[in-house]
């Protein structure tokens, strides 16, 4: 059961990795969008990025009609800047918050993004994510109506990922396994199905390991959040902008 989106422009925002995007979104589909490719720049670069796809995609903040927001897991600060950006921009407007899960939108970037997908590698390369890239889309699937099981990766650091399993399809991303947190051994130890592709920063740091296990990875930018994918796995049913929080699956604690 889905909800309905708002009749007119919606803004997106997903910071929860190294690469953080924005975009704008009417009837649906993306009509502008930046990347935001220095981490430590996510924080001062979102509002002029808000503000310069809305006016490329032809309105103003008085017609935006809603807020999407990756709710992480992921970084602690990416995290907490979206959705203390996304709140803020829903409170002032005075318009509905919806958030999705960026673990579920990693998994359905590419069905997502409608773009050239040269320029989401270079973006995903510039963003420091990794030299082995697939910059045409070559080991992506789903395009054509296949089912694909996904298990998305997040690196945590010291072993310990955040993950979530996810049956995918060219018209929508099922959960199978809920966001969680643990390591690396945890996942595999639990034993995804066979034929389950992994994704994200984290199946790269442990790539070794996960084929070791009989399992395939996928190259960047597979596996990589993007706020194209945030729009097209909404579900369209608003939270309570007042008391909503991030999503960080566990108690964050530095190092």
């Amino acid at each position: 059961m889905t909800g309905r989106a708002p009749g007119g422009p919606v803004v997106a925002i997903e910071t929860s990795g190294w690469l953080g995007s924005v975009a704008v979104a009417v009837d649906g589909s993306v009509v502008a969008r930046r990347f935001l490719t220095e981490r430590a720049g996510h924080a001062s670069g979102l509002m002029p990025a808000v503000r310069e796809v809305l006016e490329e995609g032809g309105t103003g903040l008085a017609q935006v009609a809603g807020v999407v927001v990756g709710a992480g897991p992921g970084s602690f600060t990416g995290v907490r800047i979206a959705g203390a950006a996304a709140k803020g921009l829903a409170a002032g407007l005075g318009v509905p918050l919806y958030a999705v899960s960026s673990l579920q939108a990693a998994s359905f970037a590419r069905e997502a993004f409608a773009g050239d997908l040269r320029e989401l590698a270079d973006a995903v390369a510039a963003a420091g994510l990794g030299q082995d890239l697939d910059r045409d889309g070559q080991t992506f699937a789903g395009k054509d109506g296949k089912r694909e099981v996904r298990y998305v990766l997040f690196d945590a650091r010291n072993g310990r990922v955040y993950g979530a399993c996810y049956d995918v399809k060219a018209n929508g991303s099922v959960e199978l396994t809920p966001p969680h947190g643990g390591t690396i051994l945890e996942v595999l130890n639990g034993r995804p199905p066979m034929g389950t592709c992994f994704m994200g920063d984290g199946a790269v740091t442990h790539a070794a390991l996960i084929h070791a296990a009989g399992y395939e990875t996928r190259p960047p930018p597979a596996g990589i959040a993007i706020a194209d994918a945030v729009v097209e796995c909404c579900r369209w049913e608003p939270v309570d902008v007042a008391d909503w929080q991030p999503d960080y699956v566990r108690e964050w604690k530095p190092g």
